[in-house]
């Protein structure tokens, strides 16, 4: 370890999940990997290099300026942005060249009025509301939508988006592919180039019903699974790992305690390891005491209040020492087990003998946490140091 803490990506599971999702697709239909959120905490910049190496059709991103950095980082790559704007991001979404998401008949004017005085071109995806309740037209508002953008020379897309695609009742999924179905034939037998489309990662993996045009494919691009499930049941390889090591080791006896509040006392003899890490680095604090890590490949408590820069955990007697790898959540490896050392890999690769590493998918922390793997990685602070391996070879 060179540093506290390390996020260390793996861009060959990226290309490789980039791969297993274009496989789902049938010809013709585009793949749009979702970037947004800095790459979901992986680094946008160099998950853009990586899914453009592995064939993606398009970007997309929620605010013009993740647009900016990826335009910065694949220049000739098409690029949506899905969010709303203010009126100084239109101008810097102009200026980019990215497609944007509308849904208000007066931002389409603008937004052609603005293309044109800066001599770019410009494309307009209509958002149509088809259940999730935010953002988008109703029904009888797109056809007068895209034929509004149509008029302006800058018709590009339909689009929607679904709210239960990852829950196994498929009532209201099916509601919505059904109400965005009938849309869109309507609409692409006006206008034959209208690109559609609404699947997100969980209705890419339901299958071909959902793709239309092109899917939009987020969280499953970082090999995590959008159901909270496991990840290697799709074939997607987890592309993060987040590690630190002990910074301490240290004995307490029955009626000691660690860490703020008290809330962990000792009740019997307990070797105790110090992590420098905490919820400033986006380890929540809600996983003191109820969470694990891995200790030189070997699953260990976490014991005590989470603080803002540190951790502690309970080791088994005679393990650990000072520098040992511990892992947040991925896979072990680059540890110290019993005075051996463990071959370096990264979360996606098998060990050679076969069999299965030890790991802590980000699954499992959303579930202790009650939420979703997407928060996981997205929590990752800026100070932790993202580390890549995995480039692709040059040519």
């Amino acid at each position: 370890m060179s540093e506290r803490a390390e996020a260390r990506i793996d861009l060959a599971a990226l290309r490789h999940n980039c791969g297993v999702l274009r496989d789902m697709l049938a010809p013709g239909v585009e793949l749009c990997p979702v970037l947004k959120a800095d790459g979901y905490g992986h680094g946008a910049p160099w998950c853009a290099e990586a899914v453009a190496d592995a064939g993606a059709d398009r970007i997309a991103v929620a605010t013009a300026r993740e647009a900016a950095q990826i335009r910065t980082a694949v220049p000739d790559l098409p690029l949506l942005t899905l969010g709303a704007l203010t009126s100084s991001e239109a101008d810097l979404a102009v200026s980019v060249g990215t497609d944007v998401g509308v849904w208000d008949r007066s931002f389409v004017g603008a937004l052609s009025s603005r293309a044109q005085a800066a001599g770019k071109k410009l494309g307009v995806h209509v958002k149509y509301d088809t259940g999730m309740g935010r953002l988008g037209v109703r029904p009888d508002e797109a056809a007068g939508l895209c034929a509004r953008a149509s008029e302006a020379g800058v018709l590009a897309g339909l689009m929607s988006h679904f709210a239960t695609a990852d829950e196994e009742d498929t009532a209201f999924f099916e509601l919505q592919l059904g109400r965005f179905t009938e849309l869109a034939a309507g609409l692409k037998a006006r206008y034959p180039s209208l690109l559609c489309h609404t699947a997100n990662s969980a209705a890419t993996l339901r299958g071909p019903r959902a793709h239309f045009d092109m899917v939009r494919t987020g969280i499953a691009m970082y090999g995590l699974a959008p159901a909270n499930d496991d990840p290697f049941l799709h074939d997607l390889r987890p592309a993060m790992k987040l590690v630190s090591h002990l910074a301490g080791v240290r004995e307490v006896g029955p009626g000691d305690s660690v860490g703020y509040g008290r809330t962990w006392i000792a009740d019997e003899d307990t070797r105790i390891g110090v992590v420098p890490v905490g919820y400033a680095d986006g380890v929540r604090r809600a996983l003191g005491n109820i969470g694990e890590v891995l200790v030189a490949g070997r699953r260990c408590p976490i014991v005590g209040r989470i603080s803002m820069d540190q951790m502690t955990v309970r080791l088994p007697g005679g393990w650990g020492r000072p520098g040992d790898e511990v892992v947040l959540f991925g896979a072990a490896g680059d540890g110290v087990a019993g005075g051996a050392s463990v071959a370096w890999t990264w979360p996606s690769a098998p060990r050679r003998d076969g069999r299965e590493r030890p790991r802590i998918l980000c699954e499992e922390v959303a579930a202790l946490l009650g939420t979703i793997n997407y928060e996981v990685t997205c929590d990752v602070a800026p100070r932790v140091v993202r580390r890549y391996r995995g480039e692709a070879p040059a040519e």
